[in-house]
Protein backbone atom coordinates (compact mmCIF):
# COMPACT_ATOMS: atom_id res chain seq x y z
CA UNK A 1 0.00 0.00 0.00
CA UNK A 2 1.46 3.40 -1.03
CA UNK A 3 1.25 6.71 0.78
CA UNK A 4 -1.68 7.85 -1.39
CA UNK A 5 -3.84 4.86 -0.40
CA UNK A 6 -2.65 5.34 3.20
CA UNK A 7 -4.52 8.65 3.31
CA UNK A 8 -7.41 7.49 1.15
CA UNK A 9 -8.30 4.87 3.75
CA UNK A 10 -9.23 7.64 6.15
CA UNK A 11 -6.32 7.39 8.60
CA UNK A 12 -6.28 10.62 10.57
CA UNK A 13 -3.07 9.99 12.56
CA UNK A 14 0.17 11.32 11.16
CA UNK A 15 2.47 8.49 9.94
CA UNK A 16 5.82 7.84 11.59
CA UNK A 17 8.64 9.47 9.55
CA UNK A 18 10.67 6.23 9.39
CA UNK A 19 7.60 4.26 8.24
CA UNK A 20 6.86 6.95 5.67
CA UNK A 21 10.39 6.63 4.24
CA UNK A 22 10.17 2.83 4.13
CA UNK A 23 6.80 2.96 2.31
CA UNK A 24 8.04 5.59 -0.08
CA UNK A 25 11.08 3.53 -1.01
CA UNK A 26 9.19 0.25 -1.24
CA UNK A 27 6.32 1.54 -3.37
CA UNK A 28 6.58 5.22 -4.30
CA UNK A 29 3.32 7.01 -4.96
CA UNK A 30 4.75 9.74 -7.17
CA UNK A 31 6.70 7.66 -9.66
CA UNK A 32 9.84 5.53 -9.91
CA UNK A 33 12.56 5.42 -7.30
CA UNK A 34 15.40 7.77 -8.12
CA UNK A 35 18.87 6.27 -7.66
CA UNK A 36 22.19 8.04 -7.87
CA UNK A 37 24.88 6.83 -10.25
CA UNK A 38 27.10 5.72 -7.35
CA UNK A 39 24.33 3.52 -5.94
CA UNK A 40 24.36 1.16 -8.95
CA UNK A 41 27.27 -0.57 -10.69
CA UNK A 42 27.92 -2.48 -13.86
CA UNK A 43 29.10 -6.03 -13.26
CA UNK A 44 32.67 -6.61 -14.44
CA UNK A 45 35.26 -9.31 -13.84
CA UNK A 46 38.41 -8.35 -11.95
CA UNK A 47 41.24 -9.69 -9.82
CA UNK A 48 40.66 -9.44 -6.09
CA UNK A 49 43.81 -9.35 -3.98
CA UNK A 50 43.32 -10.39 -0.36
CA UNK A 51 45.87 -8.40 1.64
CA UNK A 52 46.72 -8.43 5.34
CA UNK A 53 47.84 -5.11 6.76
CA UNK A 54 51.09 -5.52 8.68
CA UNK A 55 53.58 -3.35 10.52
CA UNK A 56 56.73 -3.77 12.56
CA UNK A 57 60.25 -2.57 13.29
CA UNK A 58 63.26 -3.48 11.17
CA UNK A 59 66.24 -5.34 12.55
CA UNK A 60 69.22 -7.08 10.94
CA UNK A 61 68.75 -10.81 10.46
CA UNK A 62 72.35 -11.55 11.41
CA UNK A 63 73.40 -9.93 14.65
CA UNK A 64 75.65 -10.95 17.52
CA UNK A 65 76.76 -9.80 20.93
CA UNK A 66 80.46 -10.56 21.17
CA UNK A 67 81.31 -11.66 24.71
CA UNK A 68 84.65 -12.02 26.48
CA UNK A 69 85.97 -15.59 26.01
CA UNK A 70 88.13 -15.27 29.13
CA UNK A 71 88.77 -13.11 32.18
CA UNK A 72 91.52 -10.53 31.88
CA UNK A 73 92.55 -6.98 31.11
CA UNK A 74 91.85 -5.42 27.72
CA UNK A 75 94.85 -3.73 26.11
CA UNK A 76 93.27 -2.52 22.85
CA UNK A 77 89.93 -2.16 21.06
CA UNK A 78 90.13 -1.88 17.29
CA UNK A 79 86.50 -1.07 16.39
CA UNK A 80 84.18 1.89 16.82
CA UNK A 81 80.38 2.03 16.60
CA UNK A 82 79.35 2.38 12.94
CA UNK A 83 82.65 1.01 11.63
CA UNK A 84 82.53 -1.75 9.03
CA UNK A 85 84.67 -4.82 9.72
CA UNK A 86 85.47 -7.96 7.74
CA UNK A 87 85.30 -11.51 8.99
CA UNK A 88 88.53 -12.36 10.84
CA UNK A 89 89.44 -8.76 11.70
CA UNK A 90 90.90 -8.29 15.19
CA UNK A 91 88.35 -6.41 17.31
CA UNK A 92 89.66 -6.67 20.90
CA UNK A 93 92.99 -7.79 22.40
CA UNK A 94 93.57 -9.00 25.97
CA UNK A 95 96.80 -8.78 27.95
CA UNK A 96 98.80 -11.87 26.89
CA UNK A 97 101.66 -11.74 29.42
CA UNK A 98 99.96 -13.73 32.20
CA UNK A 99 98.42 -16.09 29.66
CA UNK A 100 101.80 -16.84 28.10
CA UNK A 101 103.32 -17.44 31.55
CA UNK A 102 100.50 -19.80 32.47
CA UNK A 103 100.96 -21.69 29.20
CA UNK A 104 104.69 -22.11 29.82
CA UNK A 105 104.05 -23.44 33.36
CA UNK A 106 101.56 -26.01 32.09
CA UNK A 107 103.90 -27.13 29.32
CA UNK A 108 106.61 -27.69 31.96
CA UNK A 109 104.21 -29.66 34.17
CA UNK A 110 103.20 -31.87 31.27
CA UNK A 111 106.82 -32.52 30.32
CA UNK A 112 107.79 -33.37 33.93
CA UNK A 113 104.86 -35.70 34.43
CA UNK A 114 105.55 -37.39 31.10
CA UNK A 115 109.12 -38.08 32.26
CA UNK A 116 107.84 -39.54 35.55
CA UNK A 117 105.41 -41.72 33.61
CA UNK A 118 108.15 -43.00 31.32
CA UNK A 119 110.22 -43.98 34.37
CA UNK A 120 107.22 -45.60 36.06
CA UNK A 121 106.41 -47.63 32.95
CA UNK A 122 110.06 -48.79 32.75
CA UNK A 123 109.94 -49.78 36.43
CA UNK A 124 106.67 -51.65 35.91
CA UNK A 125 108.06 -53.56 32.94
CA UNK A 126 111.20 -54.51 34.95
CA UNK A 127 109.10 -55.59 37.96
CA UNK A 128 106.88 -57.75 35.76
CA UNK A 129 109.94 -59.54 34.28
CA UNK A 130 111.41 -60.13 37.74
CA UNK A 131 108.08 -61.34 39.03
CA UNK A 132 107.86 -63.90 36.25
CA UNK A 133 111.36 -65.14 37.20
CA UNK A 134 110.48 -65.26 40.89
CA UNK A 135 112.85 -62.44 41.91
CA UNK A 136 110.16 -59.81 42.70
CA UNK A 137 107.21 -59.97 45.03
CA UNK A 138 103.69 -59.57 43.62
CA UNK A 139 103.17 -56.54 45.87
CA UNK A 140 106.04 -54.71 44.20
CA UNK A 141 104.47 -55.37 40.79
CA UNK A 142 101.07 -54.09 41.95
CA UNK A 143 102.70 -50.96 43.38
CA UNK A 144 104.45 -50.28 40.07
CA UNK A 145 101.15 -50.71 38.17
CA UNK A 146 99.37 -48.27 40.53
CA UNK A 147 102.13 -45.72 40.05
CA UNK A 148 101.75 -45.92 36.26
CA UNK A 149 97.97 -45.56 36.43
CA UNK A 150 98.24 -42.58 38.79
CA UNK A 151 100.77 -40.78 36.59
CA UNK A 152 98.69 -41.39 33.44
CA UNK A 153 95.68 -39.82 35.14
CA UNK A 154 97.77 -36.83 36.24
CA UNK A 155 99.09 -36.45 32.70
CA UNK A 156 95.59 -36.39 31.21
CA UNK A 157 94.56 -33.66 33.66
CA UNK A 158 97.66 -31.59 32.89
CA UNK A 159 97.17 -32.01 29.15
CA UNK A 160 93.60 -30.73 29.49
CA UNK A 161 94.86 -27.72 31.42
CA UNK A 162 97.49 -27.17 28.73
CA UNK A 163 94.83 -27.25 26.02
CA UNK A 164 92.79 -24.70 28.01
CA UNK A 165 95.82 -22.42 28.36
CA UNK A 166 96.50 -22.62 24.62
CA UNK A 167 92.82 -21.83 23.92
CA UNK A 168 92.87 -18.79 26.20
CA UNK A 169 96.03 -17.47 24.58
CA UNK A 170 94.50 -17.95 21.15
CA UNK A 171 91.25 -16.25 22.25
CA UNK A 172 93.17 -13.27 23.67
CA UNK A 173 92.68 -11.80 20.20
CA UNK A 174 88.93 -11.54 19.60
CA UNK A 175 88.11 -11.78 15.88
CA UNK A 176 85.03 -10.69 13.93
CA UNK A 177 82.83 -13.79 13.38
CA UNK A 178 81.32 -12.31 10.19
CA UNK A 179 81.53 -9.19 8.06
CA UNK A 180 79.30 -6.41 9.29
CA UNK A 181 79.05 -3.11 11.16
CA UNK A 182 79.80 -2.53 14.84
CA UNK A 183 76.53 -1.60 16.55
CA UNK A 184 77.70 -1.16 20.15
CA UNK A 185 80.89 -0.96 22.22
CA UNK A 186 80.90 -1.74 25.92
CA UNK A 187 84.63 -1.77 26.83
CA UNK A 188 87.73 0.41 26.67
CA UNK A 189 91.48 -0.34 26.87
CA UNK A 190 92.70 -0.97 30.41
CA UNK A 191 89.35 -2.34 31.55
CA UNK A 192 89.31 -5.65 33.40
CA UNK A 193 86.41 -7.90 32.43
CA UNK A 194 85.11 -11.28 33.46
CA UNK A 195 84.36 -14.17 31.20
CA UNK A 196 81.17 -13.72 29.10
CA UNK A 197 81.13 -9.95 29.67
CA UNK A 198 79.76 -8.01 26.70
CA UNK A 199 82.47 -6.48 24.51
CA UNK A 200 80.89 -5.38 21.23
CA UNK A 201 77.70 -5.68 19.19
CA UNK A 202 78.00 -6.65 15.53
CA UNK A 203 75.29 -6.69 12.84
CA UNK A 204 75.13 -7.52 9.15
CA UNK A 205 72.75 -4.91 7.66
CA UNK A 206 72.62 -6.46 4.17
CA UNK A 207 69.50 -8.45 5.09
CA UNK A 208 66.80 -6.97 7.31
CA UNK A 209 63.93 -8.67 9.12
CA UNK A 210 60.48 -7.51 10.24
CA UNK A 211 58.46 -9.34 12.86
CA UNK A 212 54.73 -8.73 12.42
CA UNK A 213 51.62 -10.12 14.08
CA UNK A 214 48.98 -11.76 11.86
CA UNK A 215 45.53 -12.46 13.37
CA UNK A 216 44.78 -16.12 13.99
CA UNK A 217 41.76 -15.76 11.69
CA UNK A 218 44.05 -14.97 8.75
CA UNK A 219 47.18 -17.00 9.53
CA UNK A 220 46.02 -20.06 7.56
CA UNK A 221 46.47 -18.01 4.38
CA UNK A 222 50.08 -17.08 5.16
CA UNK A 223 52.80 -19.24 3.62
CA UNK A 224 56.59 -19.03 3.47
CA UNK A 225 57.65 -17.24 0.29
CA UNK A 226 54.64 -14.93 -0.01
CA UNK A 227 55.43 -11.33 -0.89
CA UNK A 228 54.64 -8.06 0.81
CA UNK A 229 55.07 -4.45 -0.23
CA UNK A 230 56.44 -2.31 2.60
CA UNK A 231 56.83 1.41 3.13
CA UNK A 232 59.43 2.55 5.65
CA UNK A 233 59.00 5.67 7.78
CA UNK A 234 61.49 8.34 6.78
CA UNK A 235 62.03 7.01 3.24
CA UNK A 236 59.56 8.74 0.96
CA UNK A 237 58.68 7.65 -2.55
CA UNK A 238 60.06 4.13 -2.32
CA UNK A 239 58.49 0.78 -1.52
CA UNK A 240 60.44 -2.30 -0.49
CA UNK A 241 59.65 -5.86 -1.48
CA UNK A 242 59.66 -8.31 1.44
CA UNK A 243 59.23 -12.08 1.59
CA UNK A 244 57.84 -14.32 4.34
CA UNK A 245 60.81 -16.25 5.74
CA UNK A 246 59.30 -17.96 8.80
CA UNK A 247 55.93 -18.41 10.51
CA UNK A 248 55.72 -19.12 14.22
CA UNK A 249 53.83 -22.31 15.15
CA UNK A 250 52.07 -20.61 18.09
CA UNK A 251 50.32 -17.34 18.75
CA UNK A 252 51.57 -14.81 21.28
CA UNK A 253 49.81 -15.41 24.58
CA UNK A 254 46.79 -13.17 25.07
CA UNK A 255 47.11 -11.41 21.70
CA UNK A 256 45.47 -13.82 19.21
CA UNK A 257 48.25 -12.90 16.80
CA UNK A 258 50.86 -15.20 15.27
CA UNK A 259 54.40 -13.85 14.73
CA UNK A 260 55.43 -13.84 11.08
CA UNK A 261 58.98 -12.95 10.03
CA UNK A 262 59.63 -11.19 6.71
CA UNK A 263 63.00 -10.38 5.16
CA UNK A 264 64.06 -7.42 2.99
CA UNK A 265 67.29 -7.17 0.98
CA UNK A 266 69.29 -4.10 2.00
CA UNK A 267 72.33 -4.26 -0.25
CA UNK A 268 72.36 -0.47 -0.68
CA UNK A 269 72.41 0.00 3.10
CA UNK A 270 69.49 2.43 3.08
CA UNK A 271 67.59 0.66 5.85
CA UNK A 272 68.57 0.79 9.51
CA UNK A 273 67.63 -1.31 12.48
CA UNK A 274 64.76 0.21 14.45
CA UNK A 275 63.05 1.83 11.45
CA UNK A 276 59.29 1.24 11.37
CA UNK A 277 57.65 -0.28 8.30
CA UNK A 278 54.02 -0.70 7.26
CA UNK A 279 52.62 -2.59 4.32
CA UNK A 280 50.37 -5.29 2.96
CA UNK A 281 51.02 -9.02 2.90
CA UNK A 282 49.65 -10.57 -0.29
CA UNK A 283 48.07 -13.77 1.00
CA UNK A 284 45.69 -14.62 -1.85
CA UNK A 285 44.71 -13.40 -5.32
CA UNK A 286 41.48 -14.40 -7.04
CA UNK A 287 41.75 -13.63 -10.79
CA UNK A 288 38.85 -13.10 -13.21
CA UNK A 289 36.01 -13.10 -10.68
CA UNK A 290 32.77 -11.17 -10.27
CA UNK A 291 33.03 -9.45 -6.89
CA UNK A 292 30.44 -7.15 -5.35
CA UNK A 293 30.31 -5.16 -2.11
CA UNK A 294 28.71 -6.98 0.81
CA UNK A 295 25.90 -4.42 0.76
CA UNK A 296 24.82 -5.57 -2.71
CA UNK A 297 23.92 -9.05 -1.46
CA UNK A 298 20.44 -9.42 0.03
CA UNK A 299 18.69 -12.43 1.53
CA UNK A 300 15.11 -13.57 1.90
CA UNK A 301 13.31 -16.87 2.31
CA UNK A 302 14.34 -17.78 -1.23
CA UNK A 303 18.08 -17.30 -0.56
CA UNK A 304 20.70 -14.80 -1.69
CA UNK A 305 19.80 -12.28 -4.36
CA UNK A 306 20.65 -8.85 -5.77
CA UNK A 307 18.49 -6.05 -7.18
CA UNK A 308 19.16 -6.04 -10.90
CA UNK A 309 18.15 -3.10 -13.04
CA UNK A 310 16.28 -4.33 -16.12
CA UNK A 311 13.77 -2.51 -18.32
CA UNK A 312 13.38 0.34 -15.86
CA UNK A 313 12.51 -1.93 -12.95
CA UNK A 314 14.49 -3.45 -10.10
CA UNK A 315 14.11 -7.20 -10.30
CA UNK A 316 15.08 -9.94 -7.85
CA UNK A 317 18.04 -11.83 -9.29
CA UNK A 318 19.05 -14.98 -7.41
CA UNK A 319 22.82 -15.42 -7.04
CA UNK A 320 25.23 -18.03 -5.74
CA UNK A 321 27.89 -16.79 -3.35
CA UNK A 322 31.52 -17.97 -3.37
CA UNK A 323 34.54 -16.58 -1.54
CA UNK A 324 34.13 -13.76 0.96
CA UNK A 325 36.83 -11.18 1.67
CA UNK A 326 35.84 -9.65 5.05
CA UNK A 327 38.76 -7.20 5.17
CA UNK A 328 37.69 -5.73 1.84
CA UNK A 329 33.92 -6.03 2.44
CA UNK A 330 33.64 -7.92 -0.84
CA UNK A 331 31.95 -11.17 -1.86
CA UNK A 332 32.32 -13.34 -4.96
CA UNK A 333 29.28 -14.10 -7.11
CA UNK A 334 29.84 -17.41 -8.88
CA UNK A 335 26.45 -17.70 -10.60
CA UNK A 336 23.44 -15.55 -11.44
CA UNK A 337 25.13 -12.49 -12.97
CA UNK A 338 26.87 -11.69 -16.24
CA UNK A 339 29.28 -8.96 -17.17
CA UNK A 340 27.43 -5.76 -17.98
CA UNK A 341 24.48 -6.40 -15.65
CA UNK A 342 23.41 -3.37 -13.64
CA UNK A 343 22.90 -4.00 -9.92
CA UNK A 344 22.25 -1.92 -6.79
CA UNK A 345 25.44 -1.88 -4.71
CA UNK A 346 24.59 0.82 -2.17
CA UNK A 347 23.32 -0.14 1.34
CA UNK A 348 19.61 0.59 0.78
CA UNK A 349 17.87 -2.00 2.96
CA UNK A 350 14.37 -0.58 2.38
CA UNK A 351 14.59 -0.96 -1.37
CA UNK A 352 12.52 -3.91 -2.63
CA UNK A 353 12.24 -5.86 -5.91
CA UNK A 354 9.69 -5.10 -8.61
CA UNK A 355 9.68 -1.32 -8.33
CA UNK A 356 10.35 1.16 -11.09
CA UNK A 357 13.50 3.21 -10.91
CA UNK A 358 15.32 5.89 -12.80
CA UNK A 359 18.86 7.22 -12.62
CA UNK A 360 19.26 10.68 -11.16
CA UNK A 361 20.69 13.25 -13.52
CA UNK A 362 24.04 14.76 -12.61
Amino acid sequence: MGLASYYRNGQDASPDPASTLALAVAEPADGPVELAQIEMSRVARSTVVDDVRISGALRPVRRATIAAPLSGTIVSVHAQVGEAVAVGDVLVEFDRELLEAGLAARESSVAATQAQLDLAEFTLERSQRLGQSGFAAEAAVREAEASVLNLRAQLRTLEAELAQARYQLREARVLAPFSGVVSSRAVEPGQAVGINSELLGLVDPSLMEIEVGVPTTRIVKVQVGQGAEMQVDGIEGRRFEARVARVSPVAVGGSRAVPVFLQIDNEDGLLRGGMFAVGALRTQAAPDVIALPDAAIRRDEGGDYVLKGEGGRLRRQAVEIGTRWPDRNMVEVVAGLDEGDLVVTAPLPDLRPDVEYRMAEL
